[in-house]
């Protein structure tokens, strides 16, 4: 029981020295959507992803007060699947380091920018879900991307006729900002074993994908994470791109394959377990952090109202409150999550 008792003790230490170490950001610090506006040519900026160009561009956004202002920024485009298969290419957003006035993007210096795979209403609605997948981690994990869904009024630049756009977008933190608000270092391009992973975040990790169902990631190849290592040494996994998990449930989203071989599931909205086995003592605690944060992660789609209609937000906390059902259950727990995690 002292041995116990100790553990967890160790464990709540850890989390409260976790959430010490974030500060406040002014363009995270608020939910409320960021207008934007952008114009650029897909076809040229979706030519960058090959090389290293950054084309040079202008954002316009609404301040604080109300009133529209602009910074200079570079556009390159990113991703794989989405860059391929979209029409419209995520992107990365430089700002200029020369523009020293203070503005709500002080202190950031390069942006993800996630767009809607194509135009249309439900492909706006697949990213406000996706977005949902973000801030849900934030309050599972204190190691998380910030992030800020956006209105973004974009112009198409073709020939003679452009086009004009109402897009939904996240704007997610850079891992080098993410990597020193944590008292971090990035540590890109290398692979780690998963059980040299800080167990405590990593079981969250696997539990949060098993809770939204995506399996379209790897820590050891970090293949849709990033991989931190913390001031004592310990790595961890930072996990983005949810856009193929069953919470987003996007049309053209498909079961991952490990290695080769196809998962044991239909679609992408059945669960299947691929975490790491853990000791007892952690996965119980972990599992009752969960169980404990069920009323607030469900709340958290209700933040959405206005984004999402009533029919969409019901859905998504019918689906959370499926996992809530297996992990709230010794036996289901057992046959689902500990019975299939790996060795």
């Amino acid at each position: 029981m002292l041995k116990a008792t100790v553990f967890i003790f160790i464990i709540l230490v850890n989390c409260i020295g976790e959430v010490s170490a974030q500060k406040a950001d002014p363009l995270f610090e608020t939910e409320i959507p960021l207008q934007i506006a952008l114009t650029f040519s897909i076809r040229e900026v979706a030519k960058t992803k090959q090389d290293s160009i950054y084309l040079p561009n202008r954002l316009y956004f609404q301040s604080a007060a109300g009133k529209t202002d602009s910074i200079k920024v570079s556009l390159k485009s990113r991703g794989n699947y989405r860059l391929q298969e979209c029409y419209f290419p995520p992107l990365w957003i430089k700002l200029d380091k020369k523009d020293k006035r203070e503005n709500i993007f002080t202190g950031n210096k390069k942006l993800k920018l996630v767009l809607p795979c194509r135009q249309g209403t439900i492909n706006n609605t697949l990213v406000i879900k996706e977005y949902l997948c973000y801030q849900l981690y934030e309050l599972i994990s204190p190691y998380a991307f910030k992030t800020r869904l956006v209105n973004i009024d974009f112009t198409e630049v073709r020939n003679k006729h452009p086009r004009h756009y109402e897009l939904k977008g996240i704007l997610v933190e850079d891992l080098e900002k993410t990597a020193k608000r944590l008292h971090a270092k990035e540590r890109e391009g290398i692979k780690i074993s998963p059980l040299s992973m800080q167990d405590t975040a990593a079981l969250r990790f696997s539990l949060f994908q098993y809770m939204i169902s995506n399996t379209d990631l790897s820590m050891a190849y970090q293949h849709n994470t990033k991989l931190v290592q913390l001031a004592d040494g310990a790595y961890l996994s930072v996990p983005y791109d949810f856009d193929m998990s069953g919470l987003v449930d996007a049309p053209y989203a498909v079961v991952s394959q490990v290695n080769g071989v196809q998962l044991d599931a239909q679609t992408v909205r059945e669960r299947v377990y691929r975490g790491w086995c853990s000791s007892p003592e952690l996965t119980e605690f972990v599992r009752n952090e969960f169980i404990g944060k069920q009323a607030e992660l469900l709340s958290e789609a209700d933040k959405l109202k206005g984004e999402l209609n009533e029919k969409e937000i019901i859905e998504i906390k019918a689906y959370l409150a499926e996992f809530f059902a297996v992990i709230k259950d010794d036996q289901l727990f057992k046959t689902r999550i500990i019975d299939q995690c790996r060795k």
